[in-house]
């Protein structure tokens, strides 16, 4: 399970030791795979088998698991979202500046918030509804691609939304607001003005 956790953490890993990310991650799954095949092998040597299957089962869910959640990042983003729910409701209360004003990324966060953003910090989209849109960037490659979590106050309006130079979309609704974005689908979207 701790894998699953740090896969769901993978954004914070890149923000602070960039080259480094896939040389590390590539190695921290090959120790997995690894303590998962040695696992099952020493559990199987028991000789129980309803204990060797428990155990493939568990090294098969770790593993698989991992990999899914570091690949698909909608479903890491919803899994985060929710295990984290606290501090996004915290992160929707914050003050952020007026759009168009002060640091493109936005304001520093509370230490204790920190999980909601990689870069611990909360922007101003745009606005949806005469309210400004707050934006907990999970990943940003300026002017190439973002995602991460916006906080609507009502229905968004369909976008789409500035998120760093990138056409950014609500694509799935979480709770308390918050909305998944991400790149938006289509030619009419290549880029945001």
């Amino acid at each position: 399970m701790t894998s699953i956790v740090l896969t769901l953490h993978a954004e914070s890993f890149l923000h602070w030791i960039w080259v480094l990310y896939l040389p590390l991650f590539a190695f921290g799954y090959l120790i997995l795979a690894v303590v998962s095949g040695m696992s099952v092998w020493s559990v199987a040597r028991s000789g129980s088998g309803g204990l060797s299957v428990a155990a493939a089962v568990l090294a098969v869910v770790s593993v698989s698991g991992s990999l899914f959640l570091f690949v698909d990042t909608k479903a890491s983003g919803w899994a985060r979202f929710w295990l984290e729910y606290p501090a996004f409701a915290a992160a929707a209360a914050v003050e952020v500046p007026e759009h168009g004003e002060g640091d493109l990324y936005g304001v520093d966060l509370p230490s204790h918030l920190c999980v909601v953003a990689p870069n611990c910090r909360i922007a101003t989209l745009g606005y949806s509804n005469r309210a400004p849109i707050r934006y907990a960037a999970d990943y940003v490659e300026v002017f190439e691609d973002t995602y991460g979590y916006g906080h609507f106050v009502g229905t968004p309006e369909s976008g789409p939304y500035n998120g760093f130079g990138t056409s950014v979309c609500p694509t799935m609704e979480l709770a308390g607001g918050w909305w998944w974005l991400e790149r938006c689908d289509g030619p009419d979207y290549e880029r945001a003005r």
